[in-house]
């Protein structure tokens, strides 16, 4: 994140929605279509309500059927928010998941604590996710082997104490208990996956499970084993490691394609989301070049095409920086990355702190909506001129 310690316009034409889902080809029936500007089209009043502790109403579970068999959609570009300031009591609220738009994809929180989650927003996420299928994850930095999953007020377990050694017999252990312990954790909360952010020349300080290569290969390998489809993969030899439960969401931010960059040597083919910080919106092409030759070796070896990489690859803007001009976040909505020998519409858009997009007077979002107006405006043109 910008800091570790602290083209089109919106459719006009409302008859265009930006899911479709009838009984013909998906097997249920047709609901209320997601306007294309990403707003709810029922009101909140109409929400069922969620009594505190207890399982999302089945009415409003019915009713957004095929929102959530849309966001199942093989290759649908996906749009993501770190999300903070979370509460998770007042619906109309930035502090409120349920304010989002029903549109939106995957939600990272990224306000504290990660853990453990406060039955109201357990009761919120849940919402989120079986009634309208939005995927929860959590960002973590994980700067050094251990980071978060000691509880507070207990002492980290002495194999955390590897430094900034390179040496397997150390280290190996250790980063294998770690990435287990963030995958039970994430487990136990409840999220759909983890989100590392990887910055080890614009974080500052010390942090080795960032800054040294072997312990930072060691980790995304060990990652993939609880995150990502190398996860459920039941060709993949598991070492021993115990099954997981369900499938995660593997997403990388940070430095990828630029400072620090992927080293080349990581399993990163199993990652299922770079997501970029393009914070100001410049050289849109260039930053996704960038991804596609931190992959080159695995591009080279088969195990992934550029179309891929591209497909894989989240644009992301900092509201910190641009709440008020919305800086670059429509234009990278609007991305179709054309060089490289490719023709591939970006695996989606997001932003950092969208509590700053939201508009206290009119209670909605403002770029937010105009992004996924964008992004699958073009999915369904070119969807439609590829039949």
């Amino acid at each position: 994140m910008k800091k570790i310690l602290k083209i089109s316009t919106m459719l006009a034409c409302t008859a265009f929605f930006v899911w479709q889902c009838s009984k013909d080809d998906s097997g249920i029936e047709p609901v209320e279509p997601v306007d294309p500007s990403g707003q709810d089209t029922t009101s909140q009043d109409t929400v069922p309500a969620i009594p505190q502790g207890e399982e999302p109403h089945p009415d409003s579970v019915a009713k957004y059927a095929g929102l959530r068999a849309w966001k199942a959609t093989a290759g649908l570009p996906q749009t993501f928010v770190w999300f903070d300031d979370w509460v998770g009591t007042v619906a109309t609220s930035k502090t409120s998941m349920r304010s989002l738009p029903d549109s939106l994809t995957i939600i990272s929180n990224w306000g504290q604590p990660k853990w453990p989650l406060t039955a109201t927003r357990k009761t919120e996420m849940k919402y989120m996710q079986k009634v309208k299928g939005t995927k929860v994850v959590v960002t973590l930095f994980s700067q050094k082997c251990g980071d978060d999953v000691t509880p507070t007020g207990e002492t980290p377990d002495p194999i955390y104490s590897i430094g900034n050694s390179a040496d397997i017999a150390v280290i190996g252990p250790a980063i294998k208990k770690y990435a287990e312990a963030i995958y039970d954790l994430v487990i136990e909360n409840g999220y759909d996956g983890y989100d590392w952010d990887y910055e080890p020349q614009g974080g500052g300080g010390t942090n080795p499970l960032w800054q040294t290569p072997t312990q930072r290969k060691l980790f995304v390998e060990e990652l993939s084993y609880w995150f990502g489809e190398g996860a459920t993969d039941p060709a993949r030899d598991r070492g021993g490691r115990k099954a997981v439960s369900r499938s995660l969401l593997f997403l990388i931010d940070g430095e990828i394609g630029i400072r620090g960059r992927m080293d080349k040597d990581w399993l990163s083919y199993y990652v299922d989301y770079f997501v970029l910080q393009a914070y100001g919106g410049g050289n849109l092409q260039g930053r996704v070049s960038g991804v596609i030759e931190d992959m080159s070796d695995w591009i080279s070896a088969g195990r992934i095409t550029k179309e891929e990489v591209v497909s894989r690859t989240i644009l992301t803007e900092d509201f910190e920086s641009y709440a008020t001009t919305g800086g670059g976040v429509l234009n990278m909505s609007s991305y179709i990355h054309t060089a490289d020998g490719v023709d591939q519409q970006i695996g989606g858009f997001g932003i950092y702190r969208i509590g700053m997009d939201y508009q206290g007077t009119t209670k909605q979002y403002k770029f937010l909506p105009q992004g996924i107006a964008n992004i699958y405006s073009i999915y369904n043109t070119r969807k439609q001129q590829q039949q």
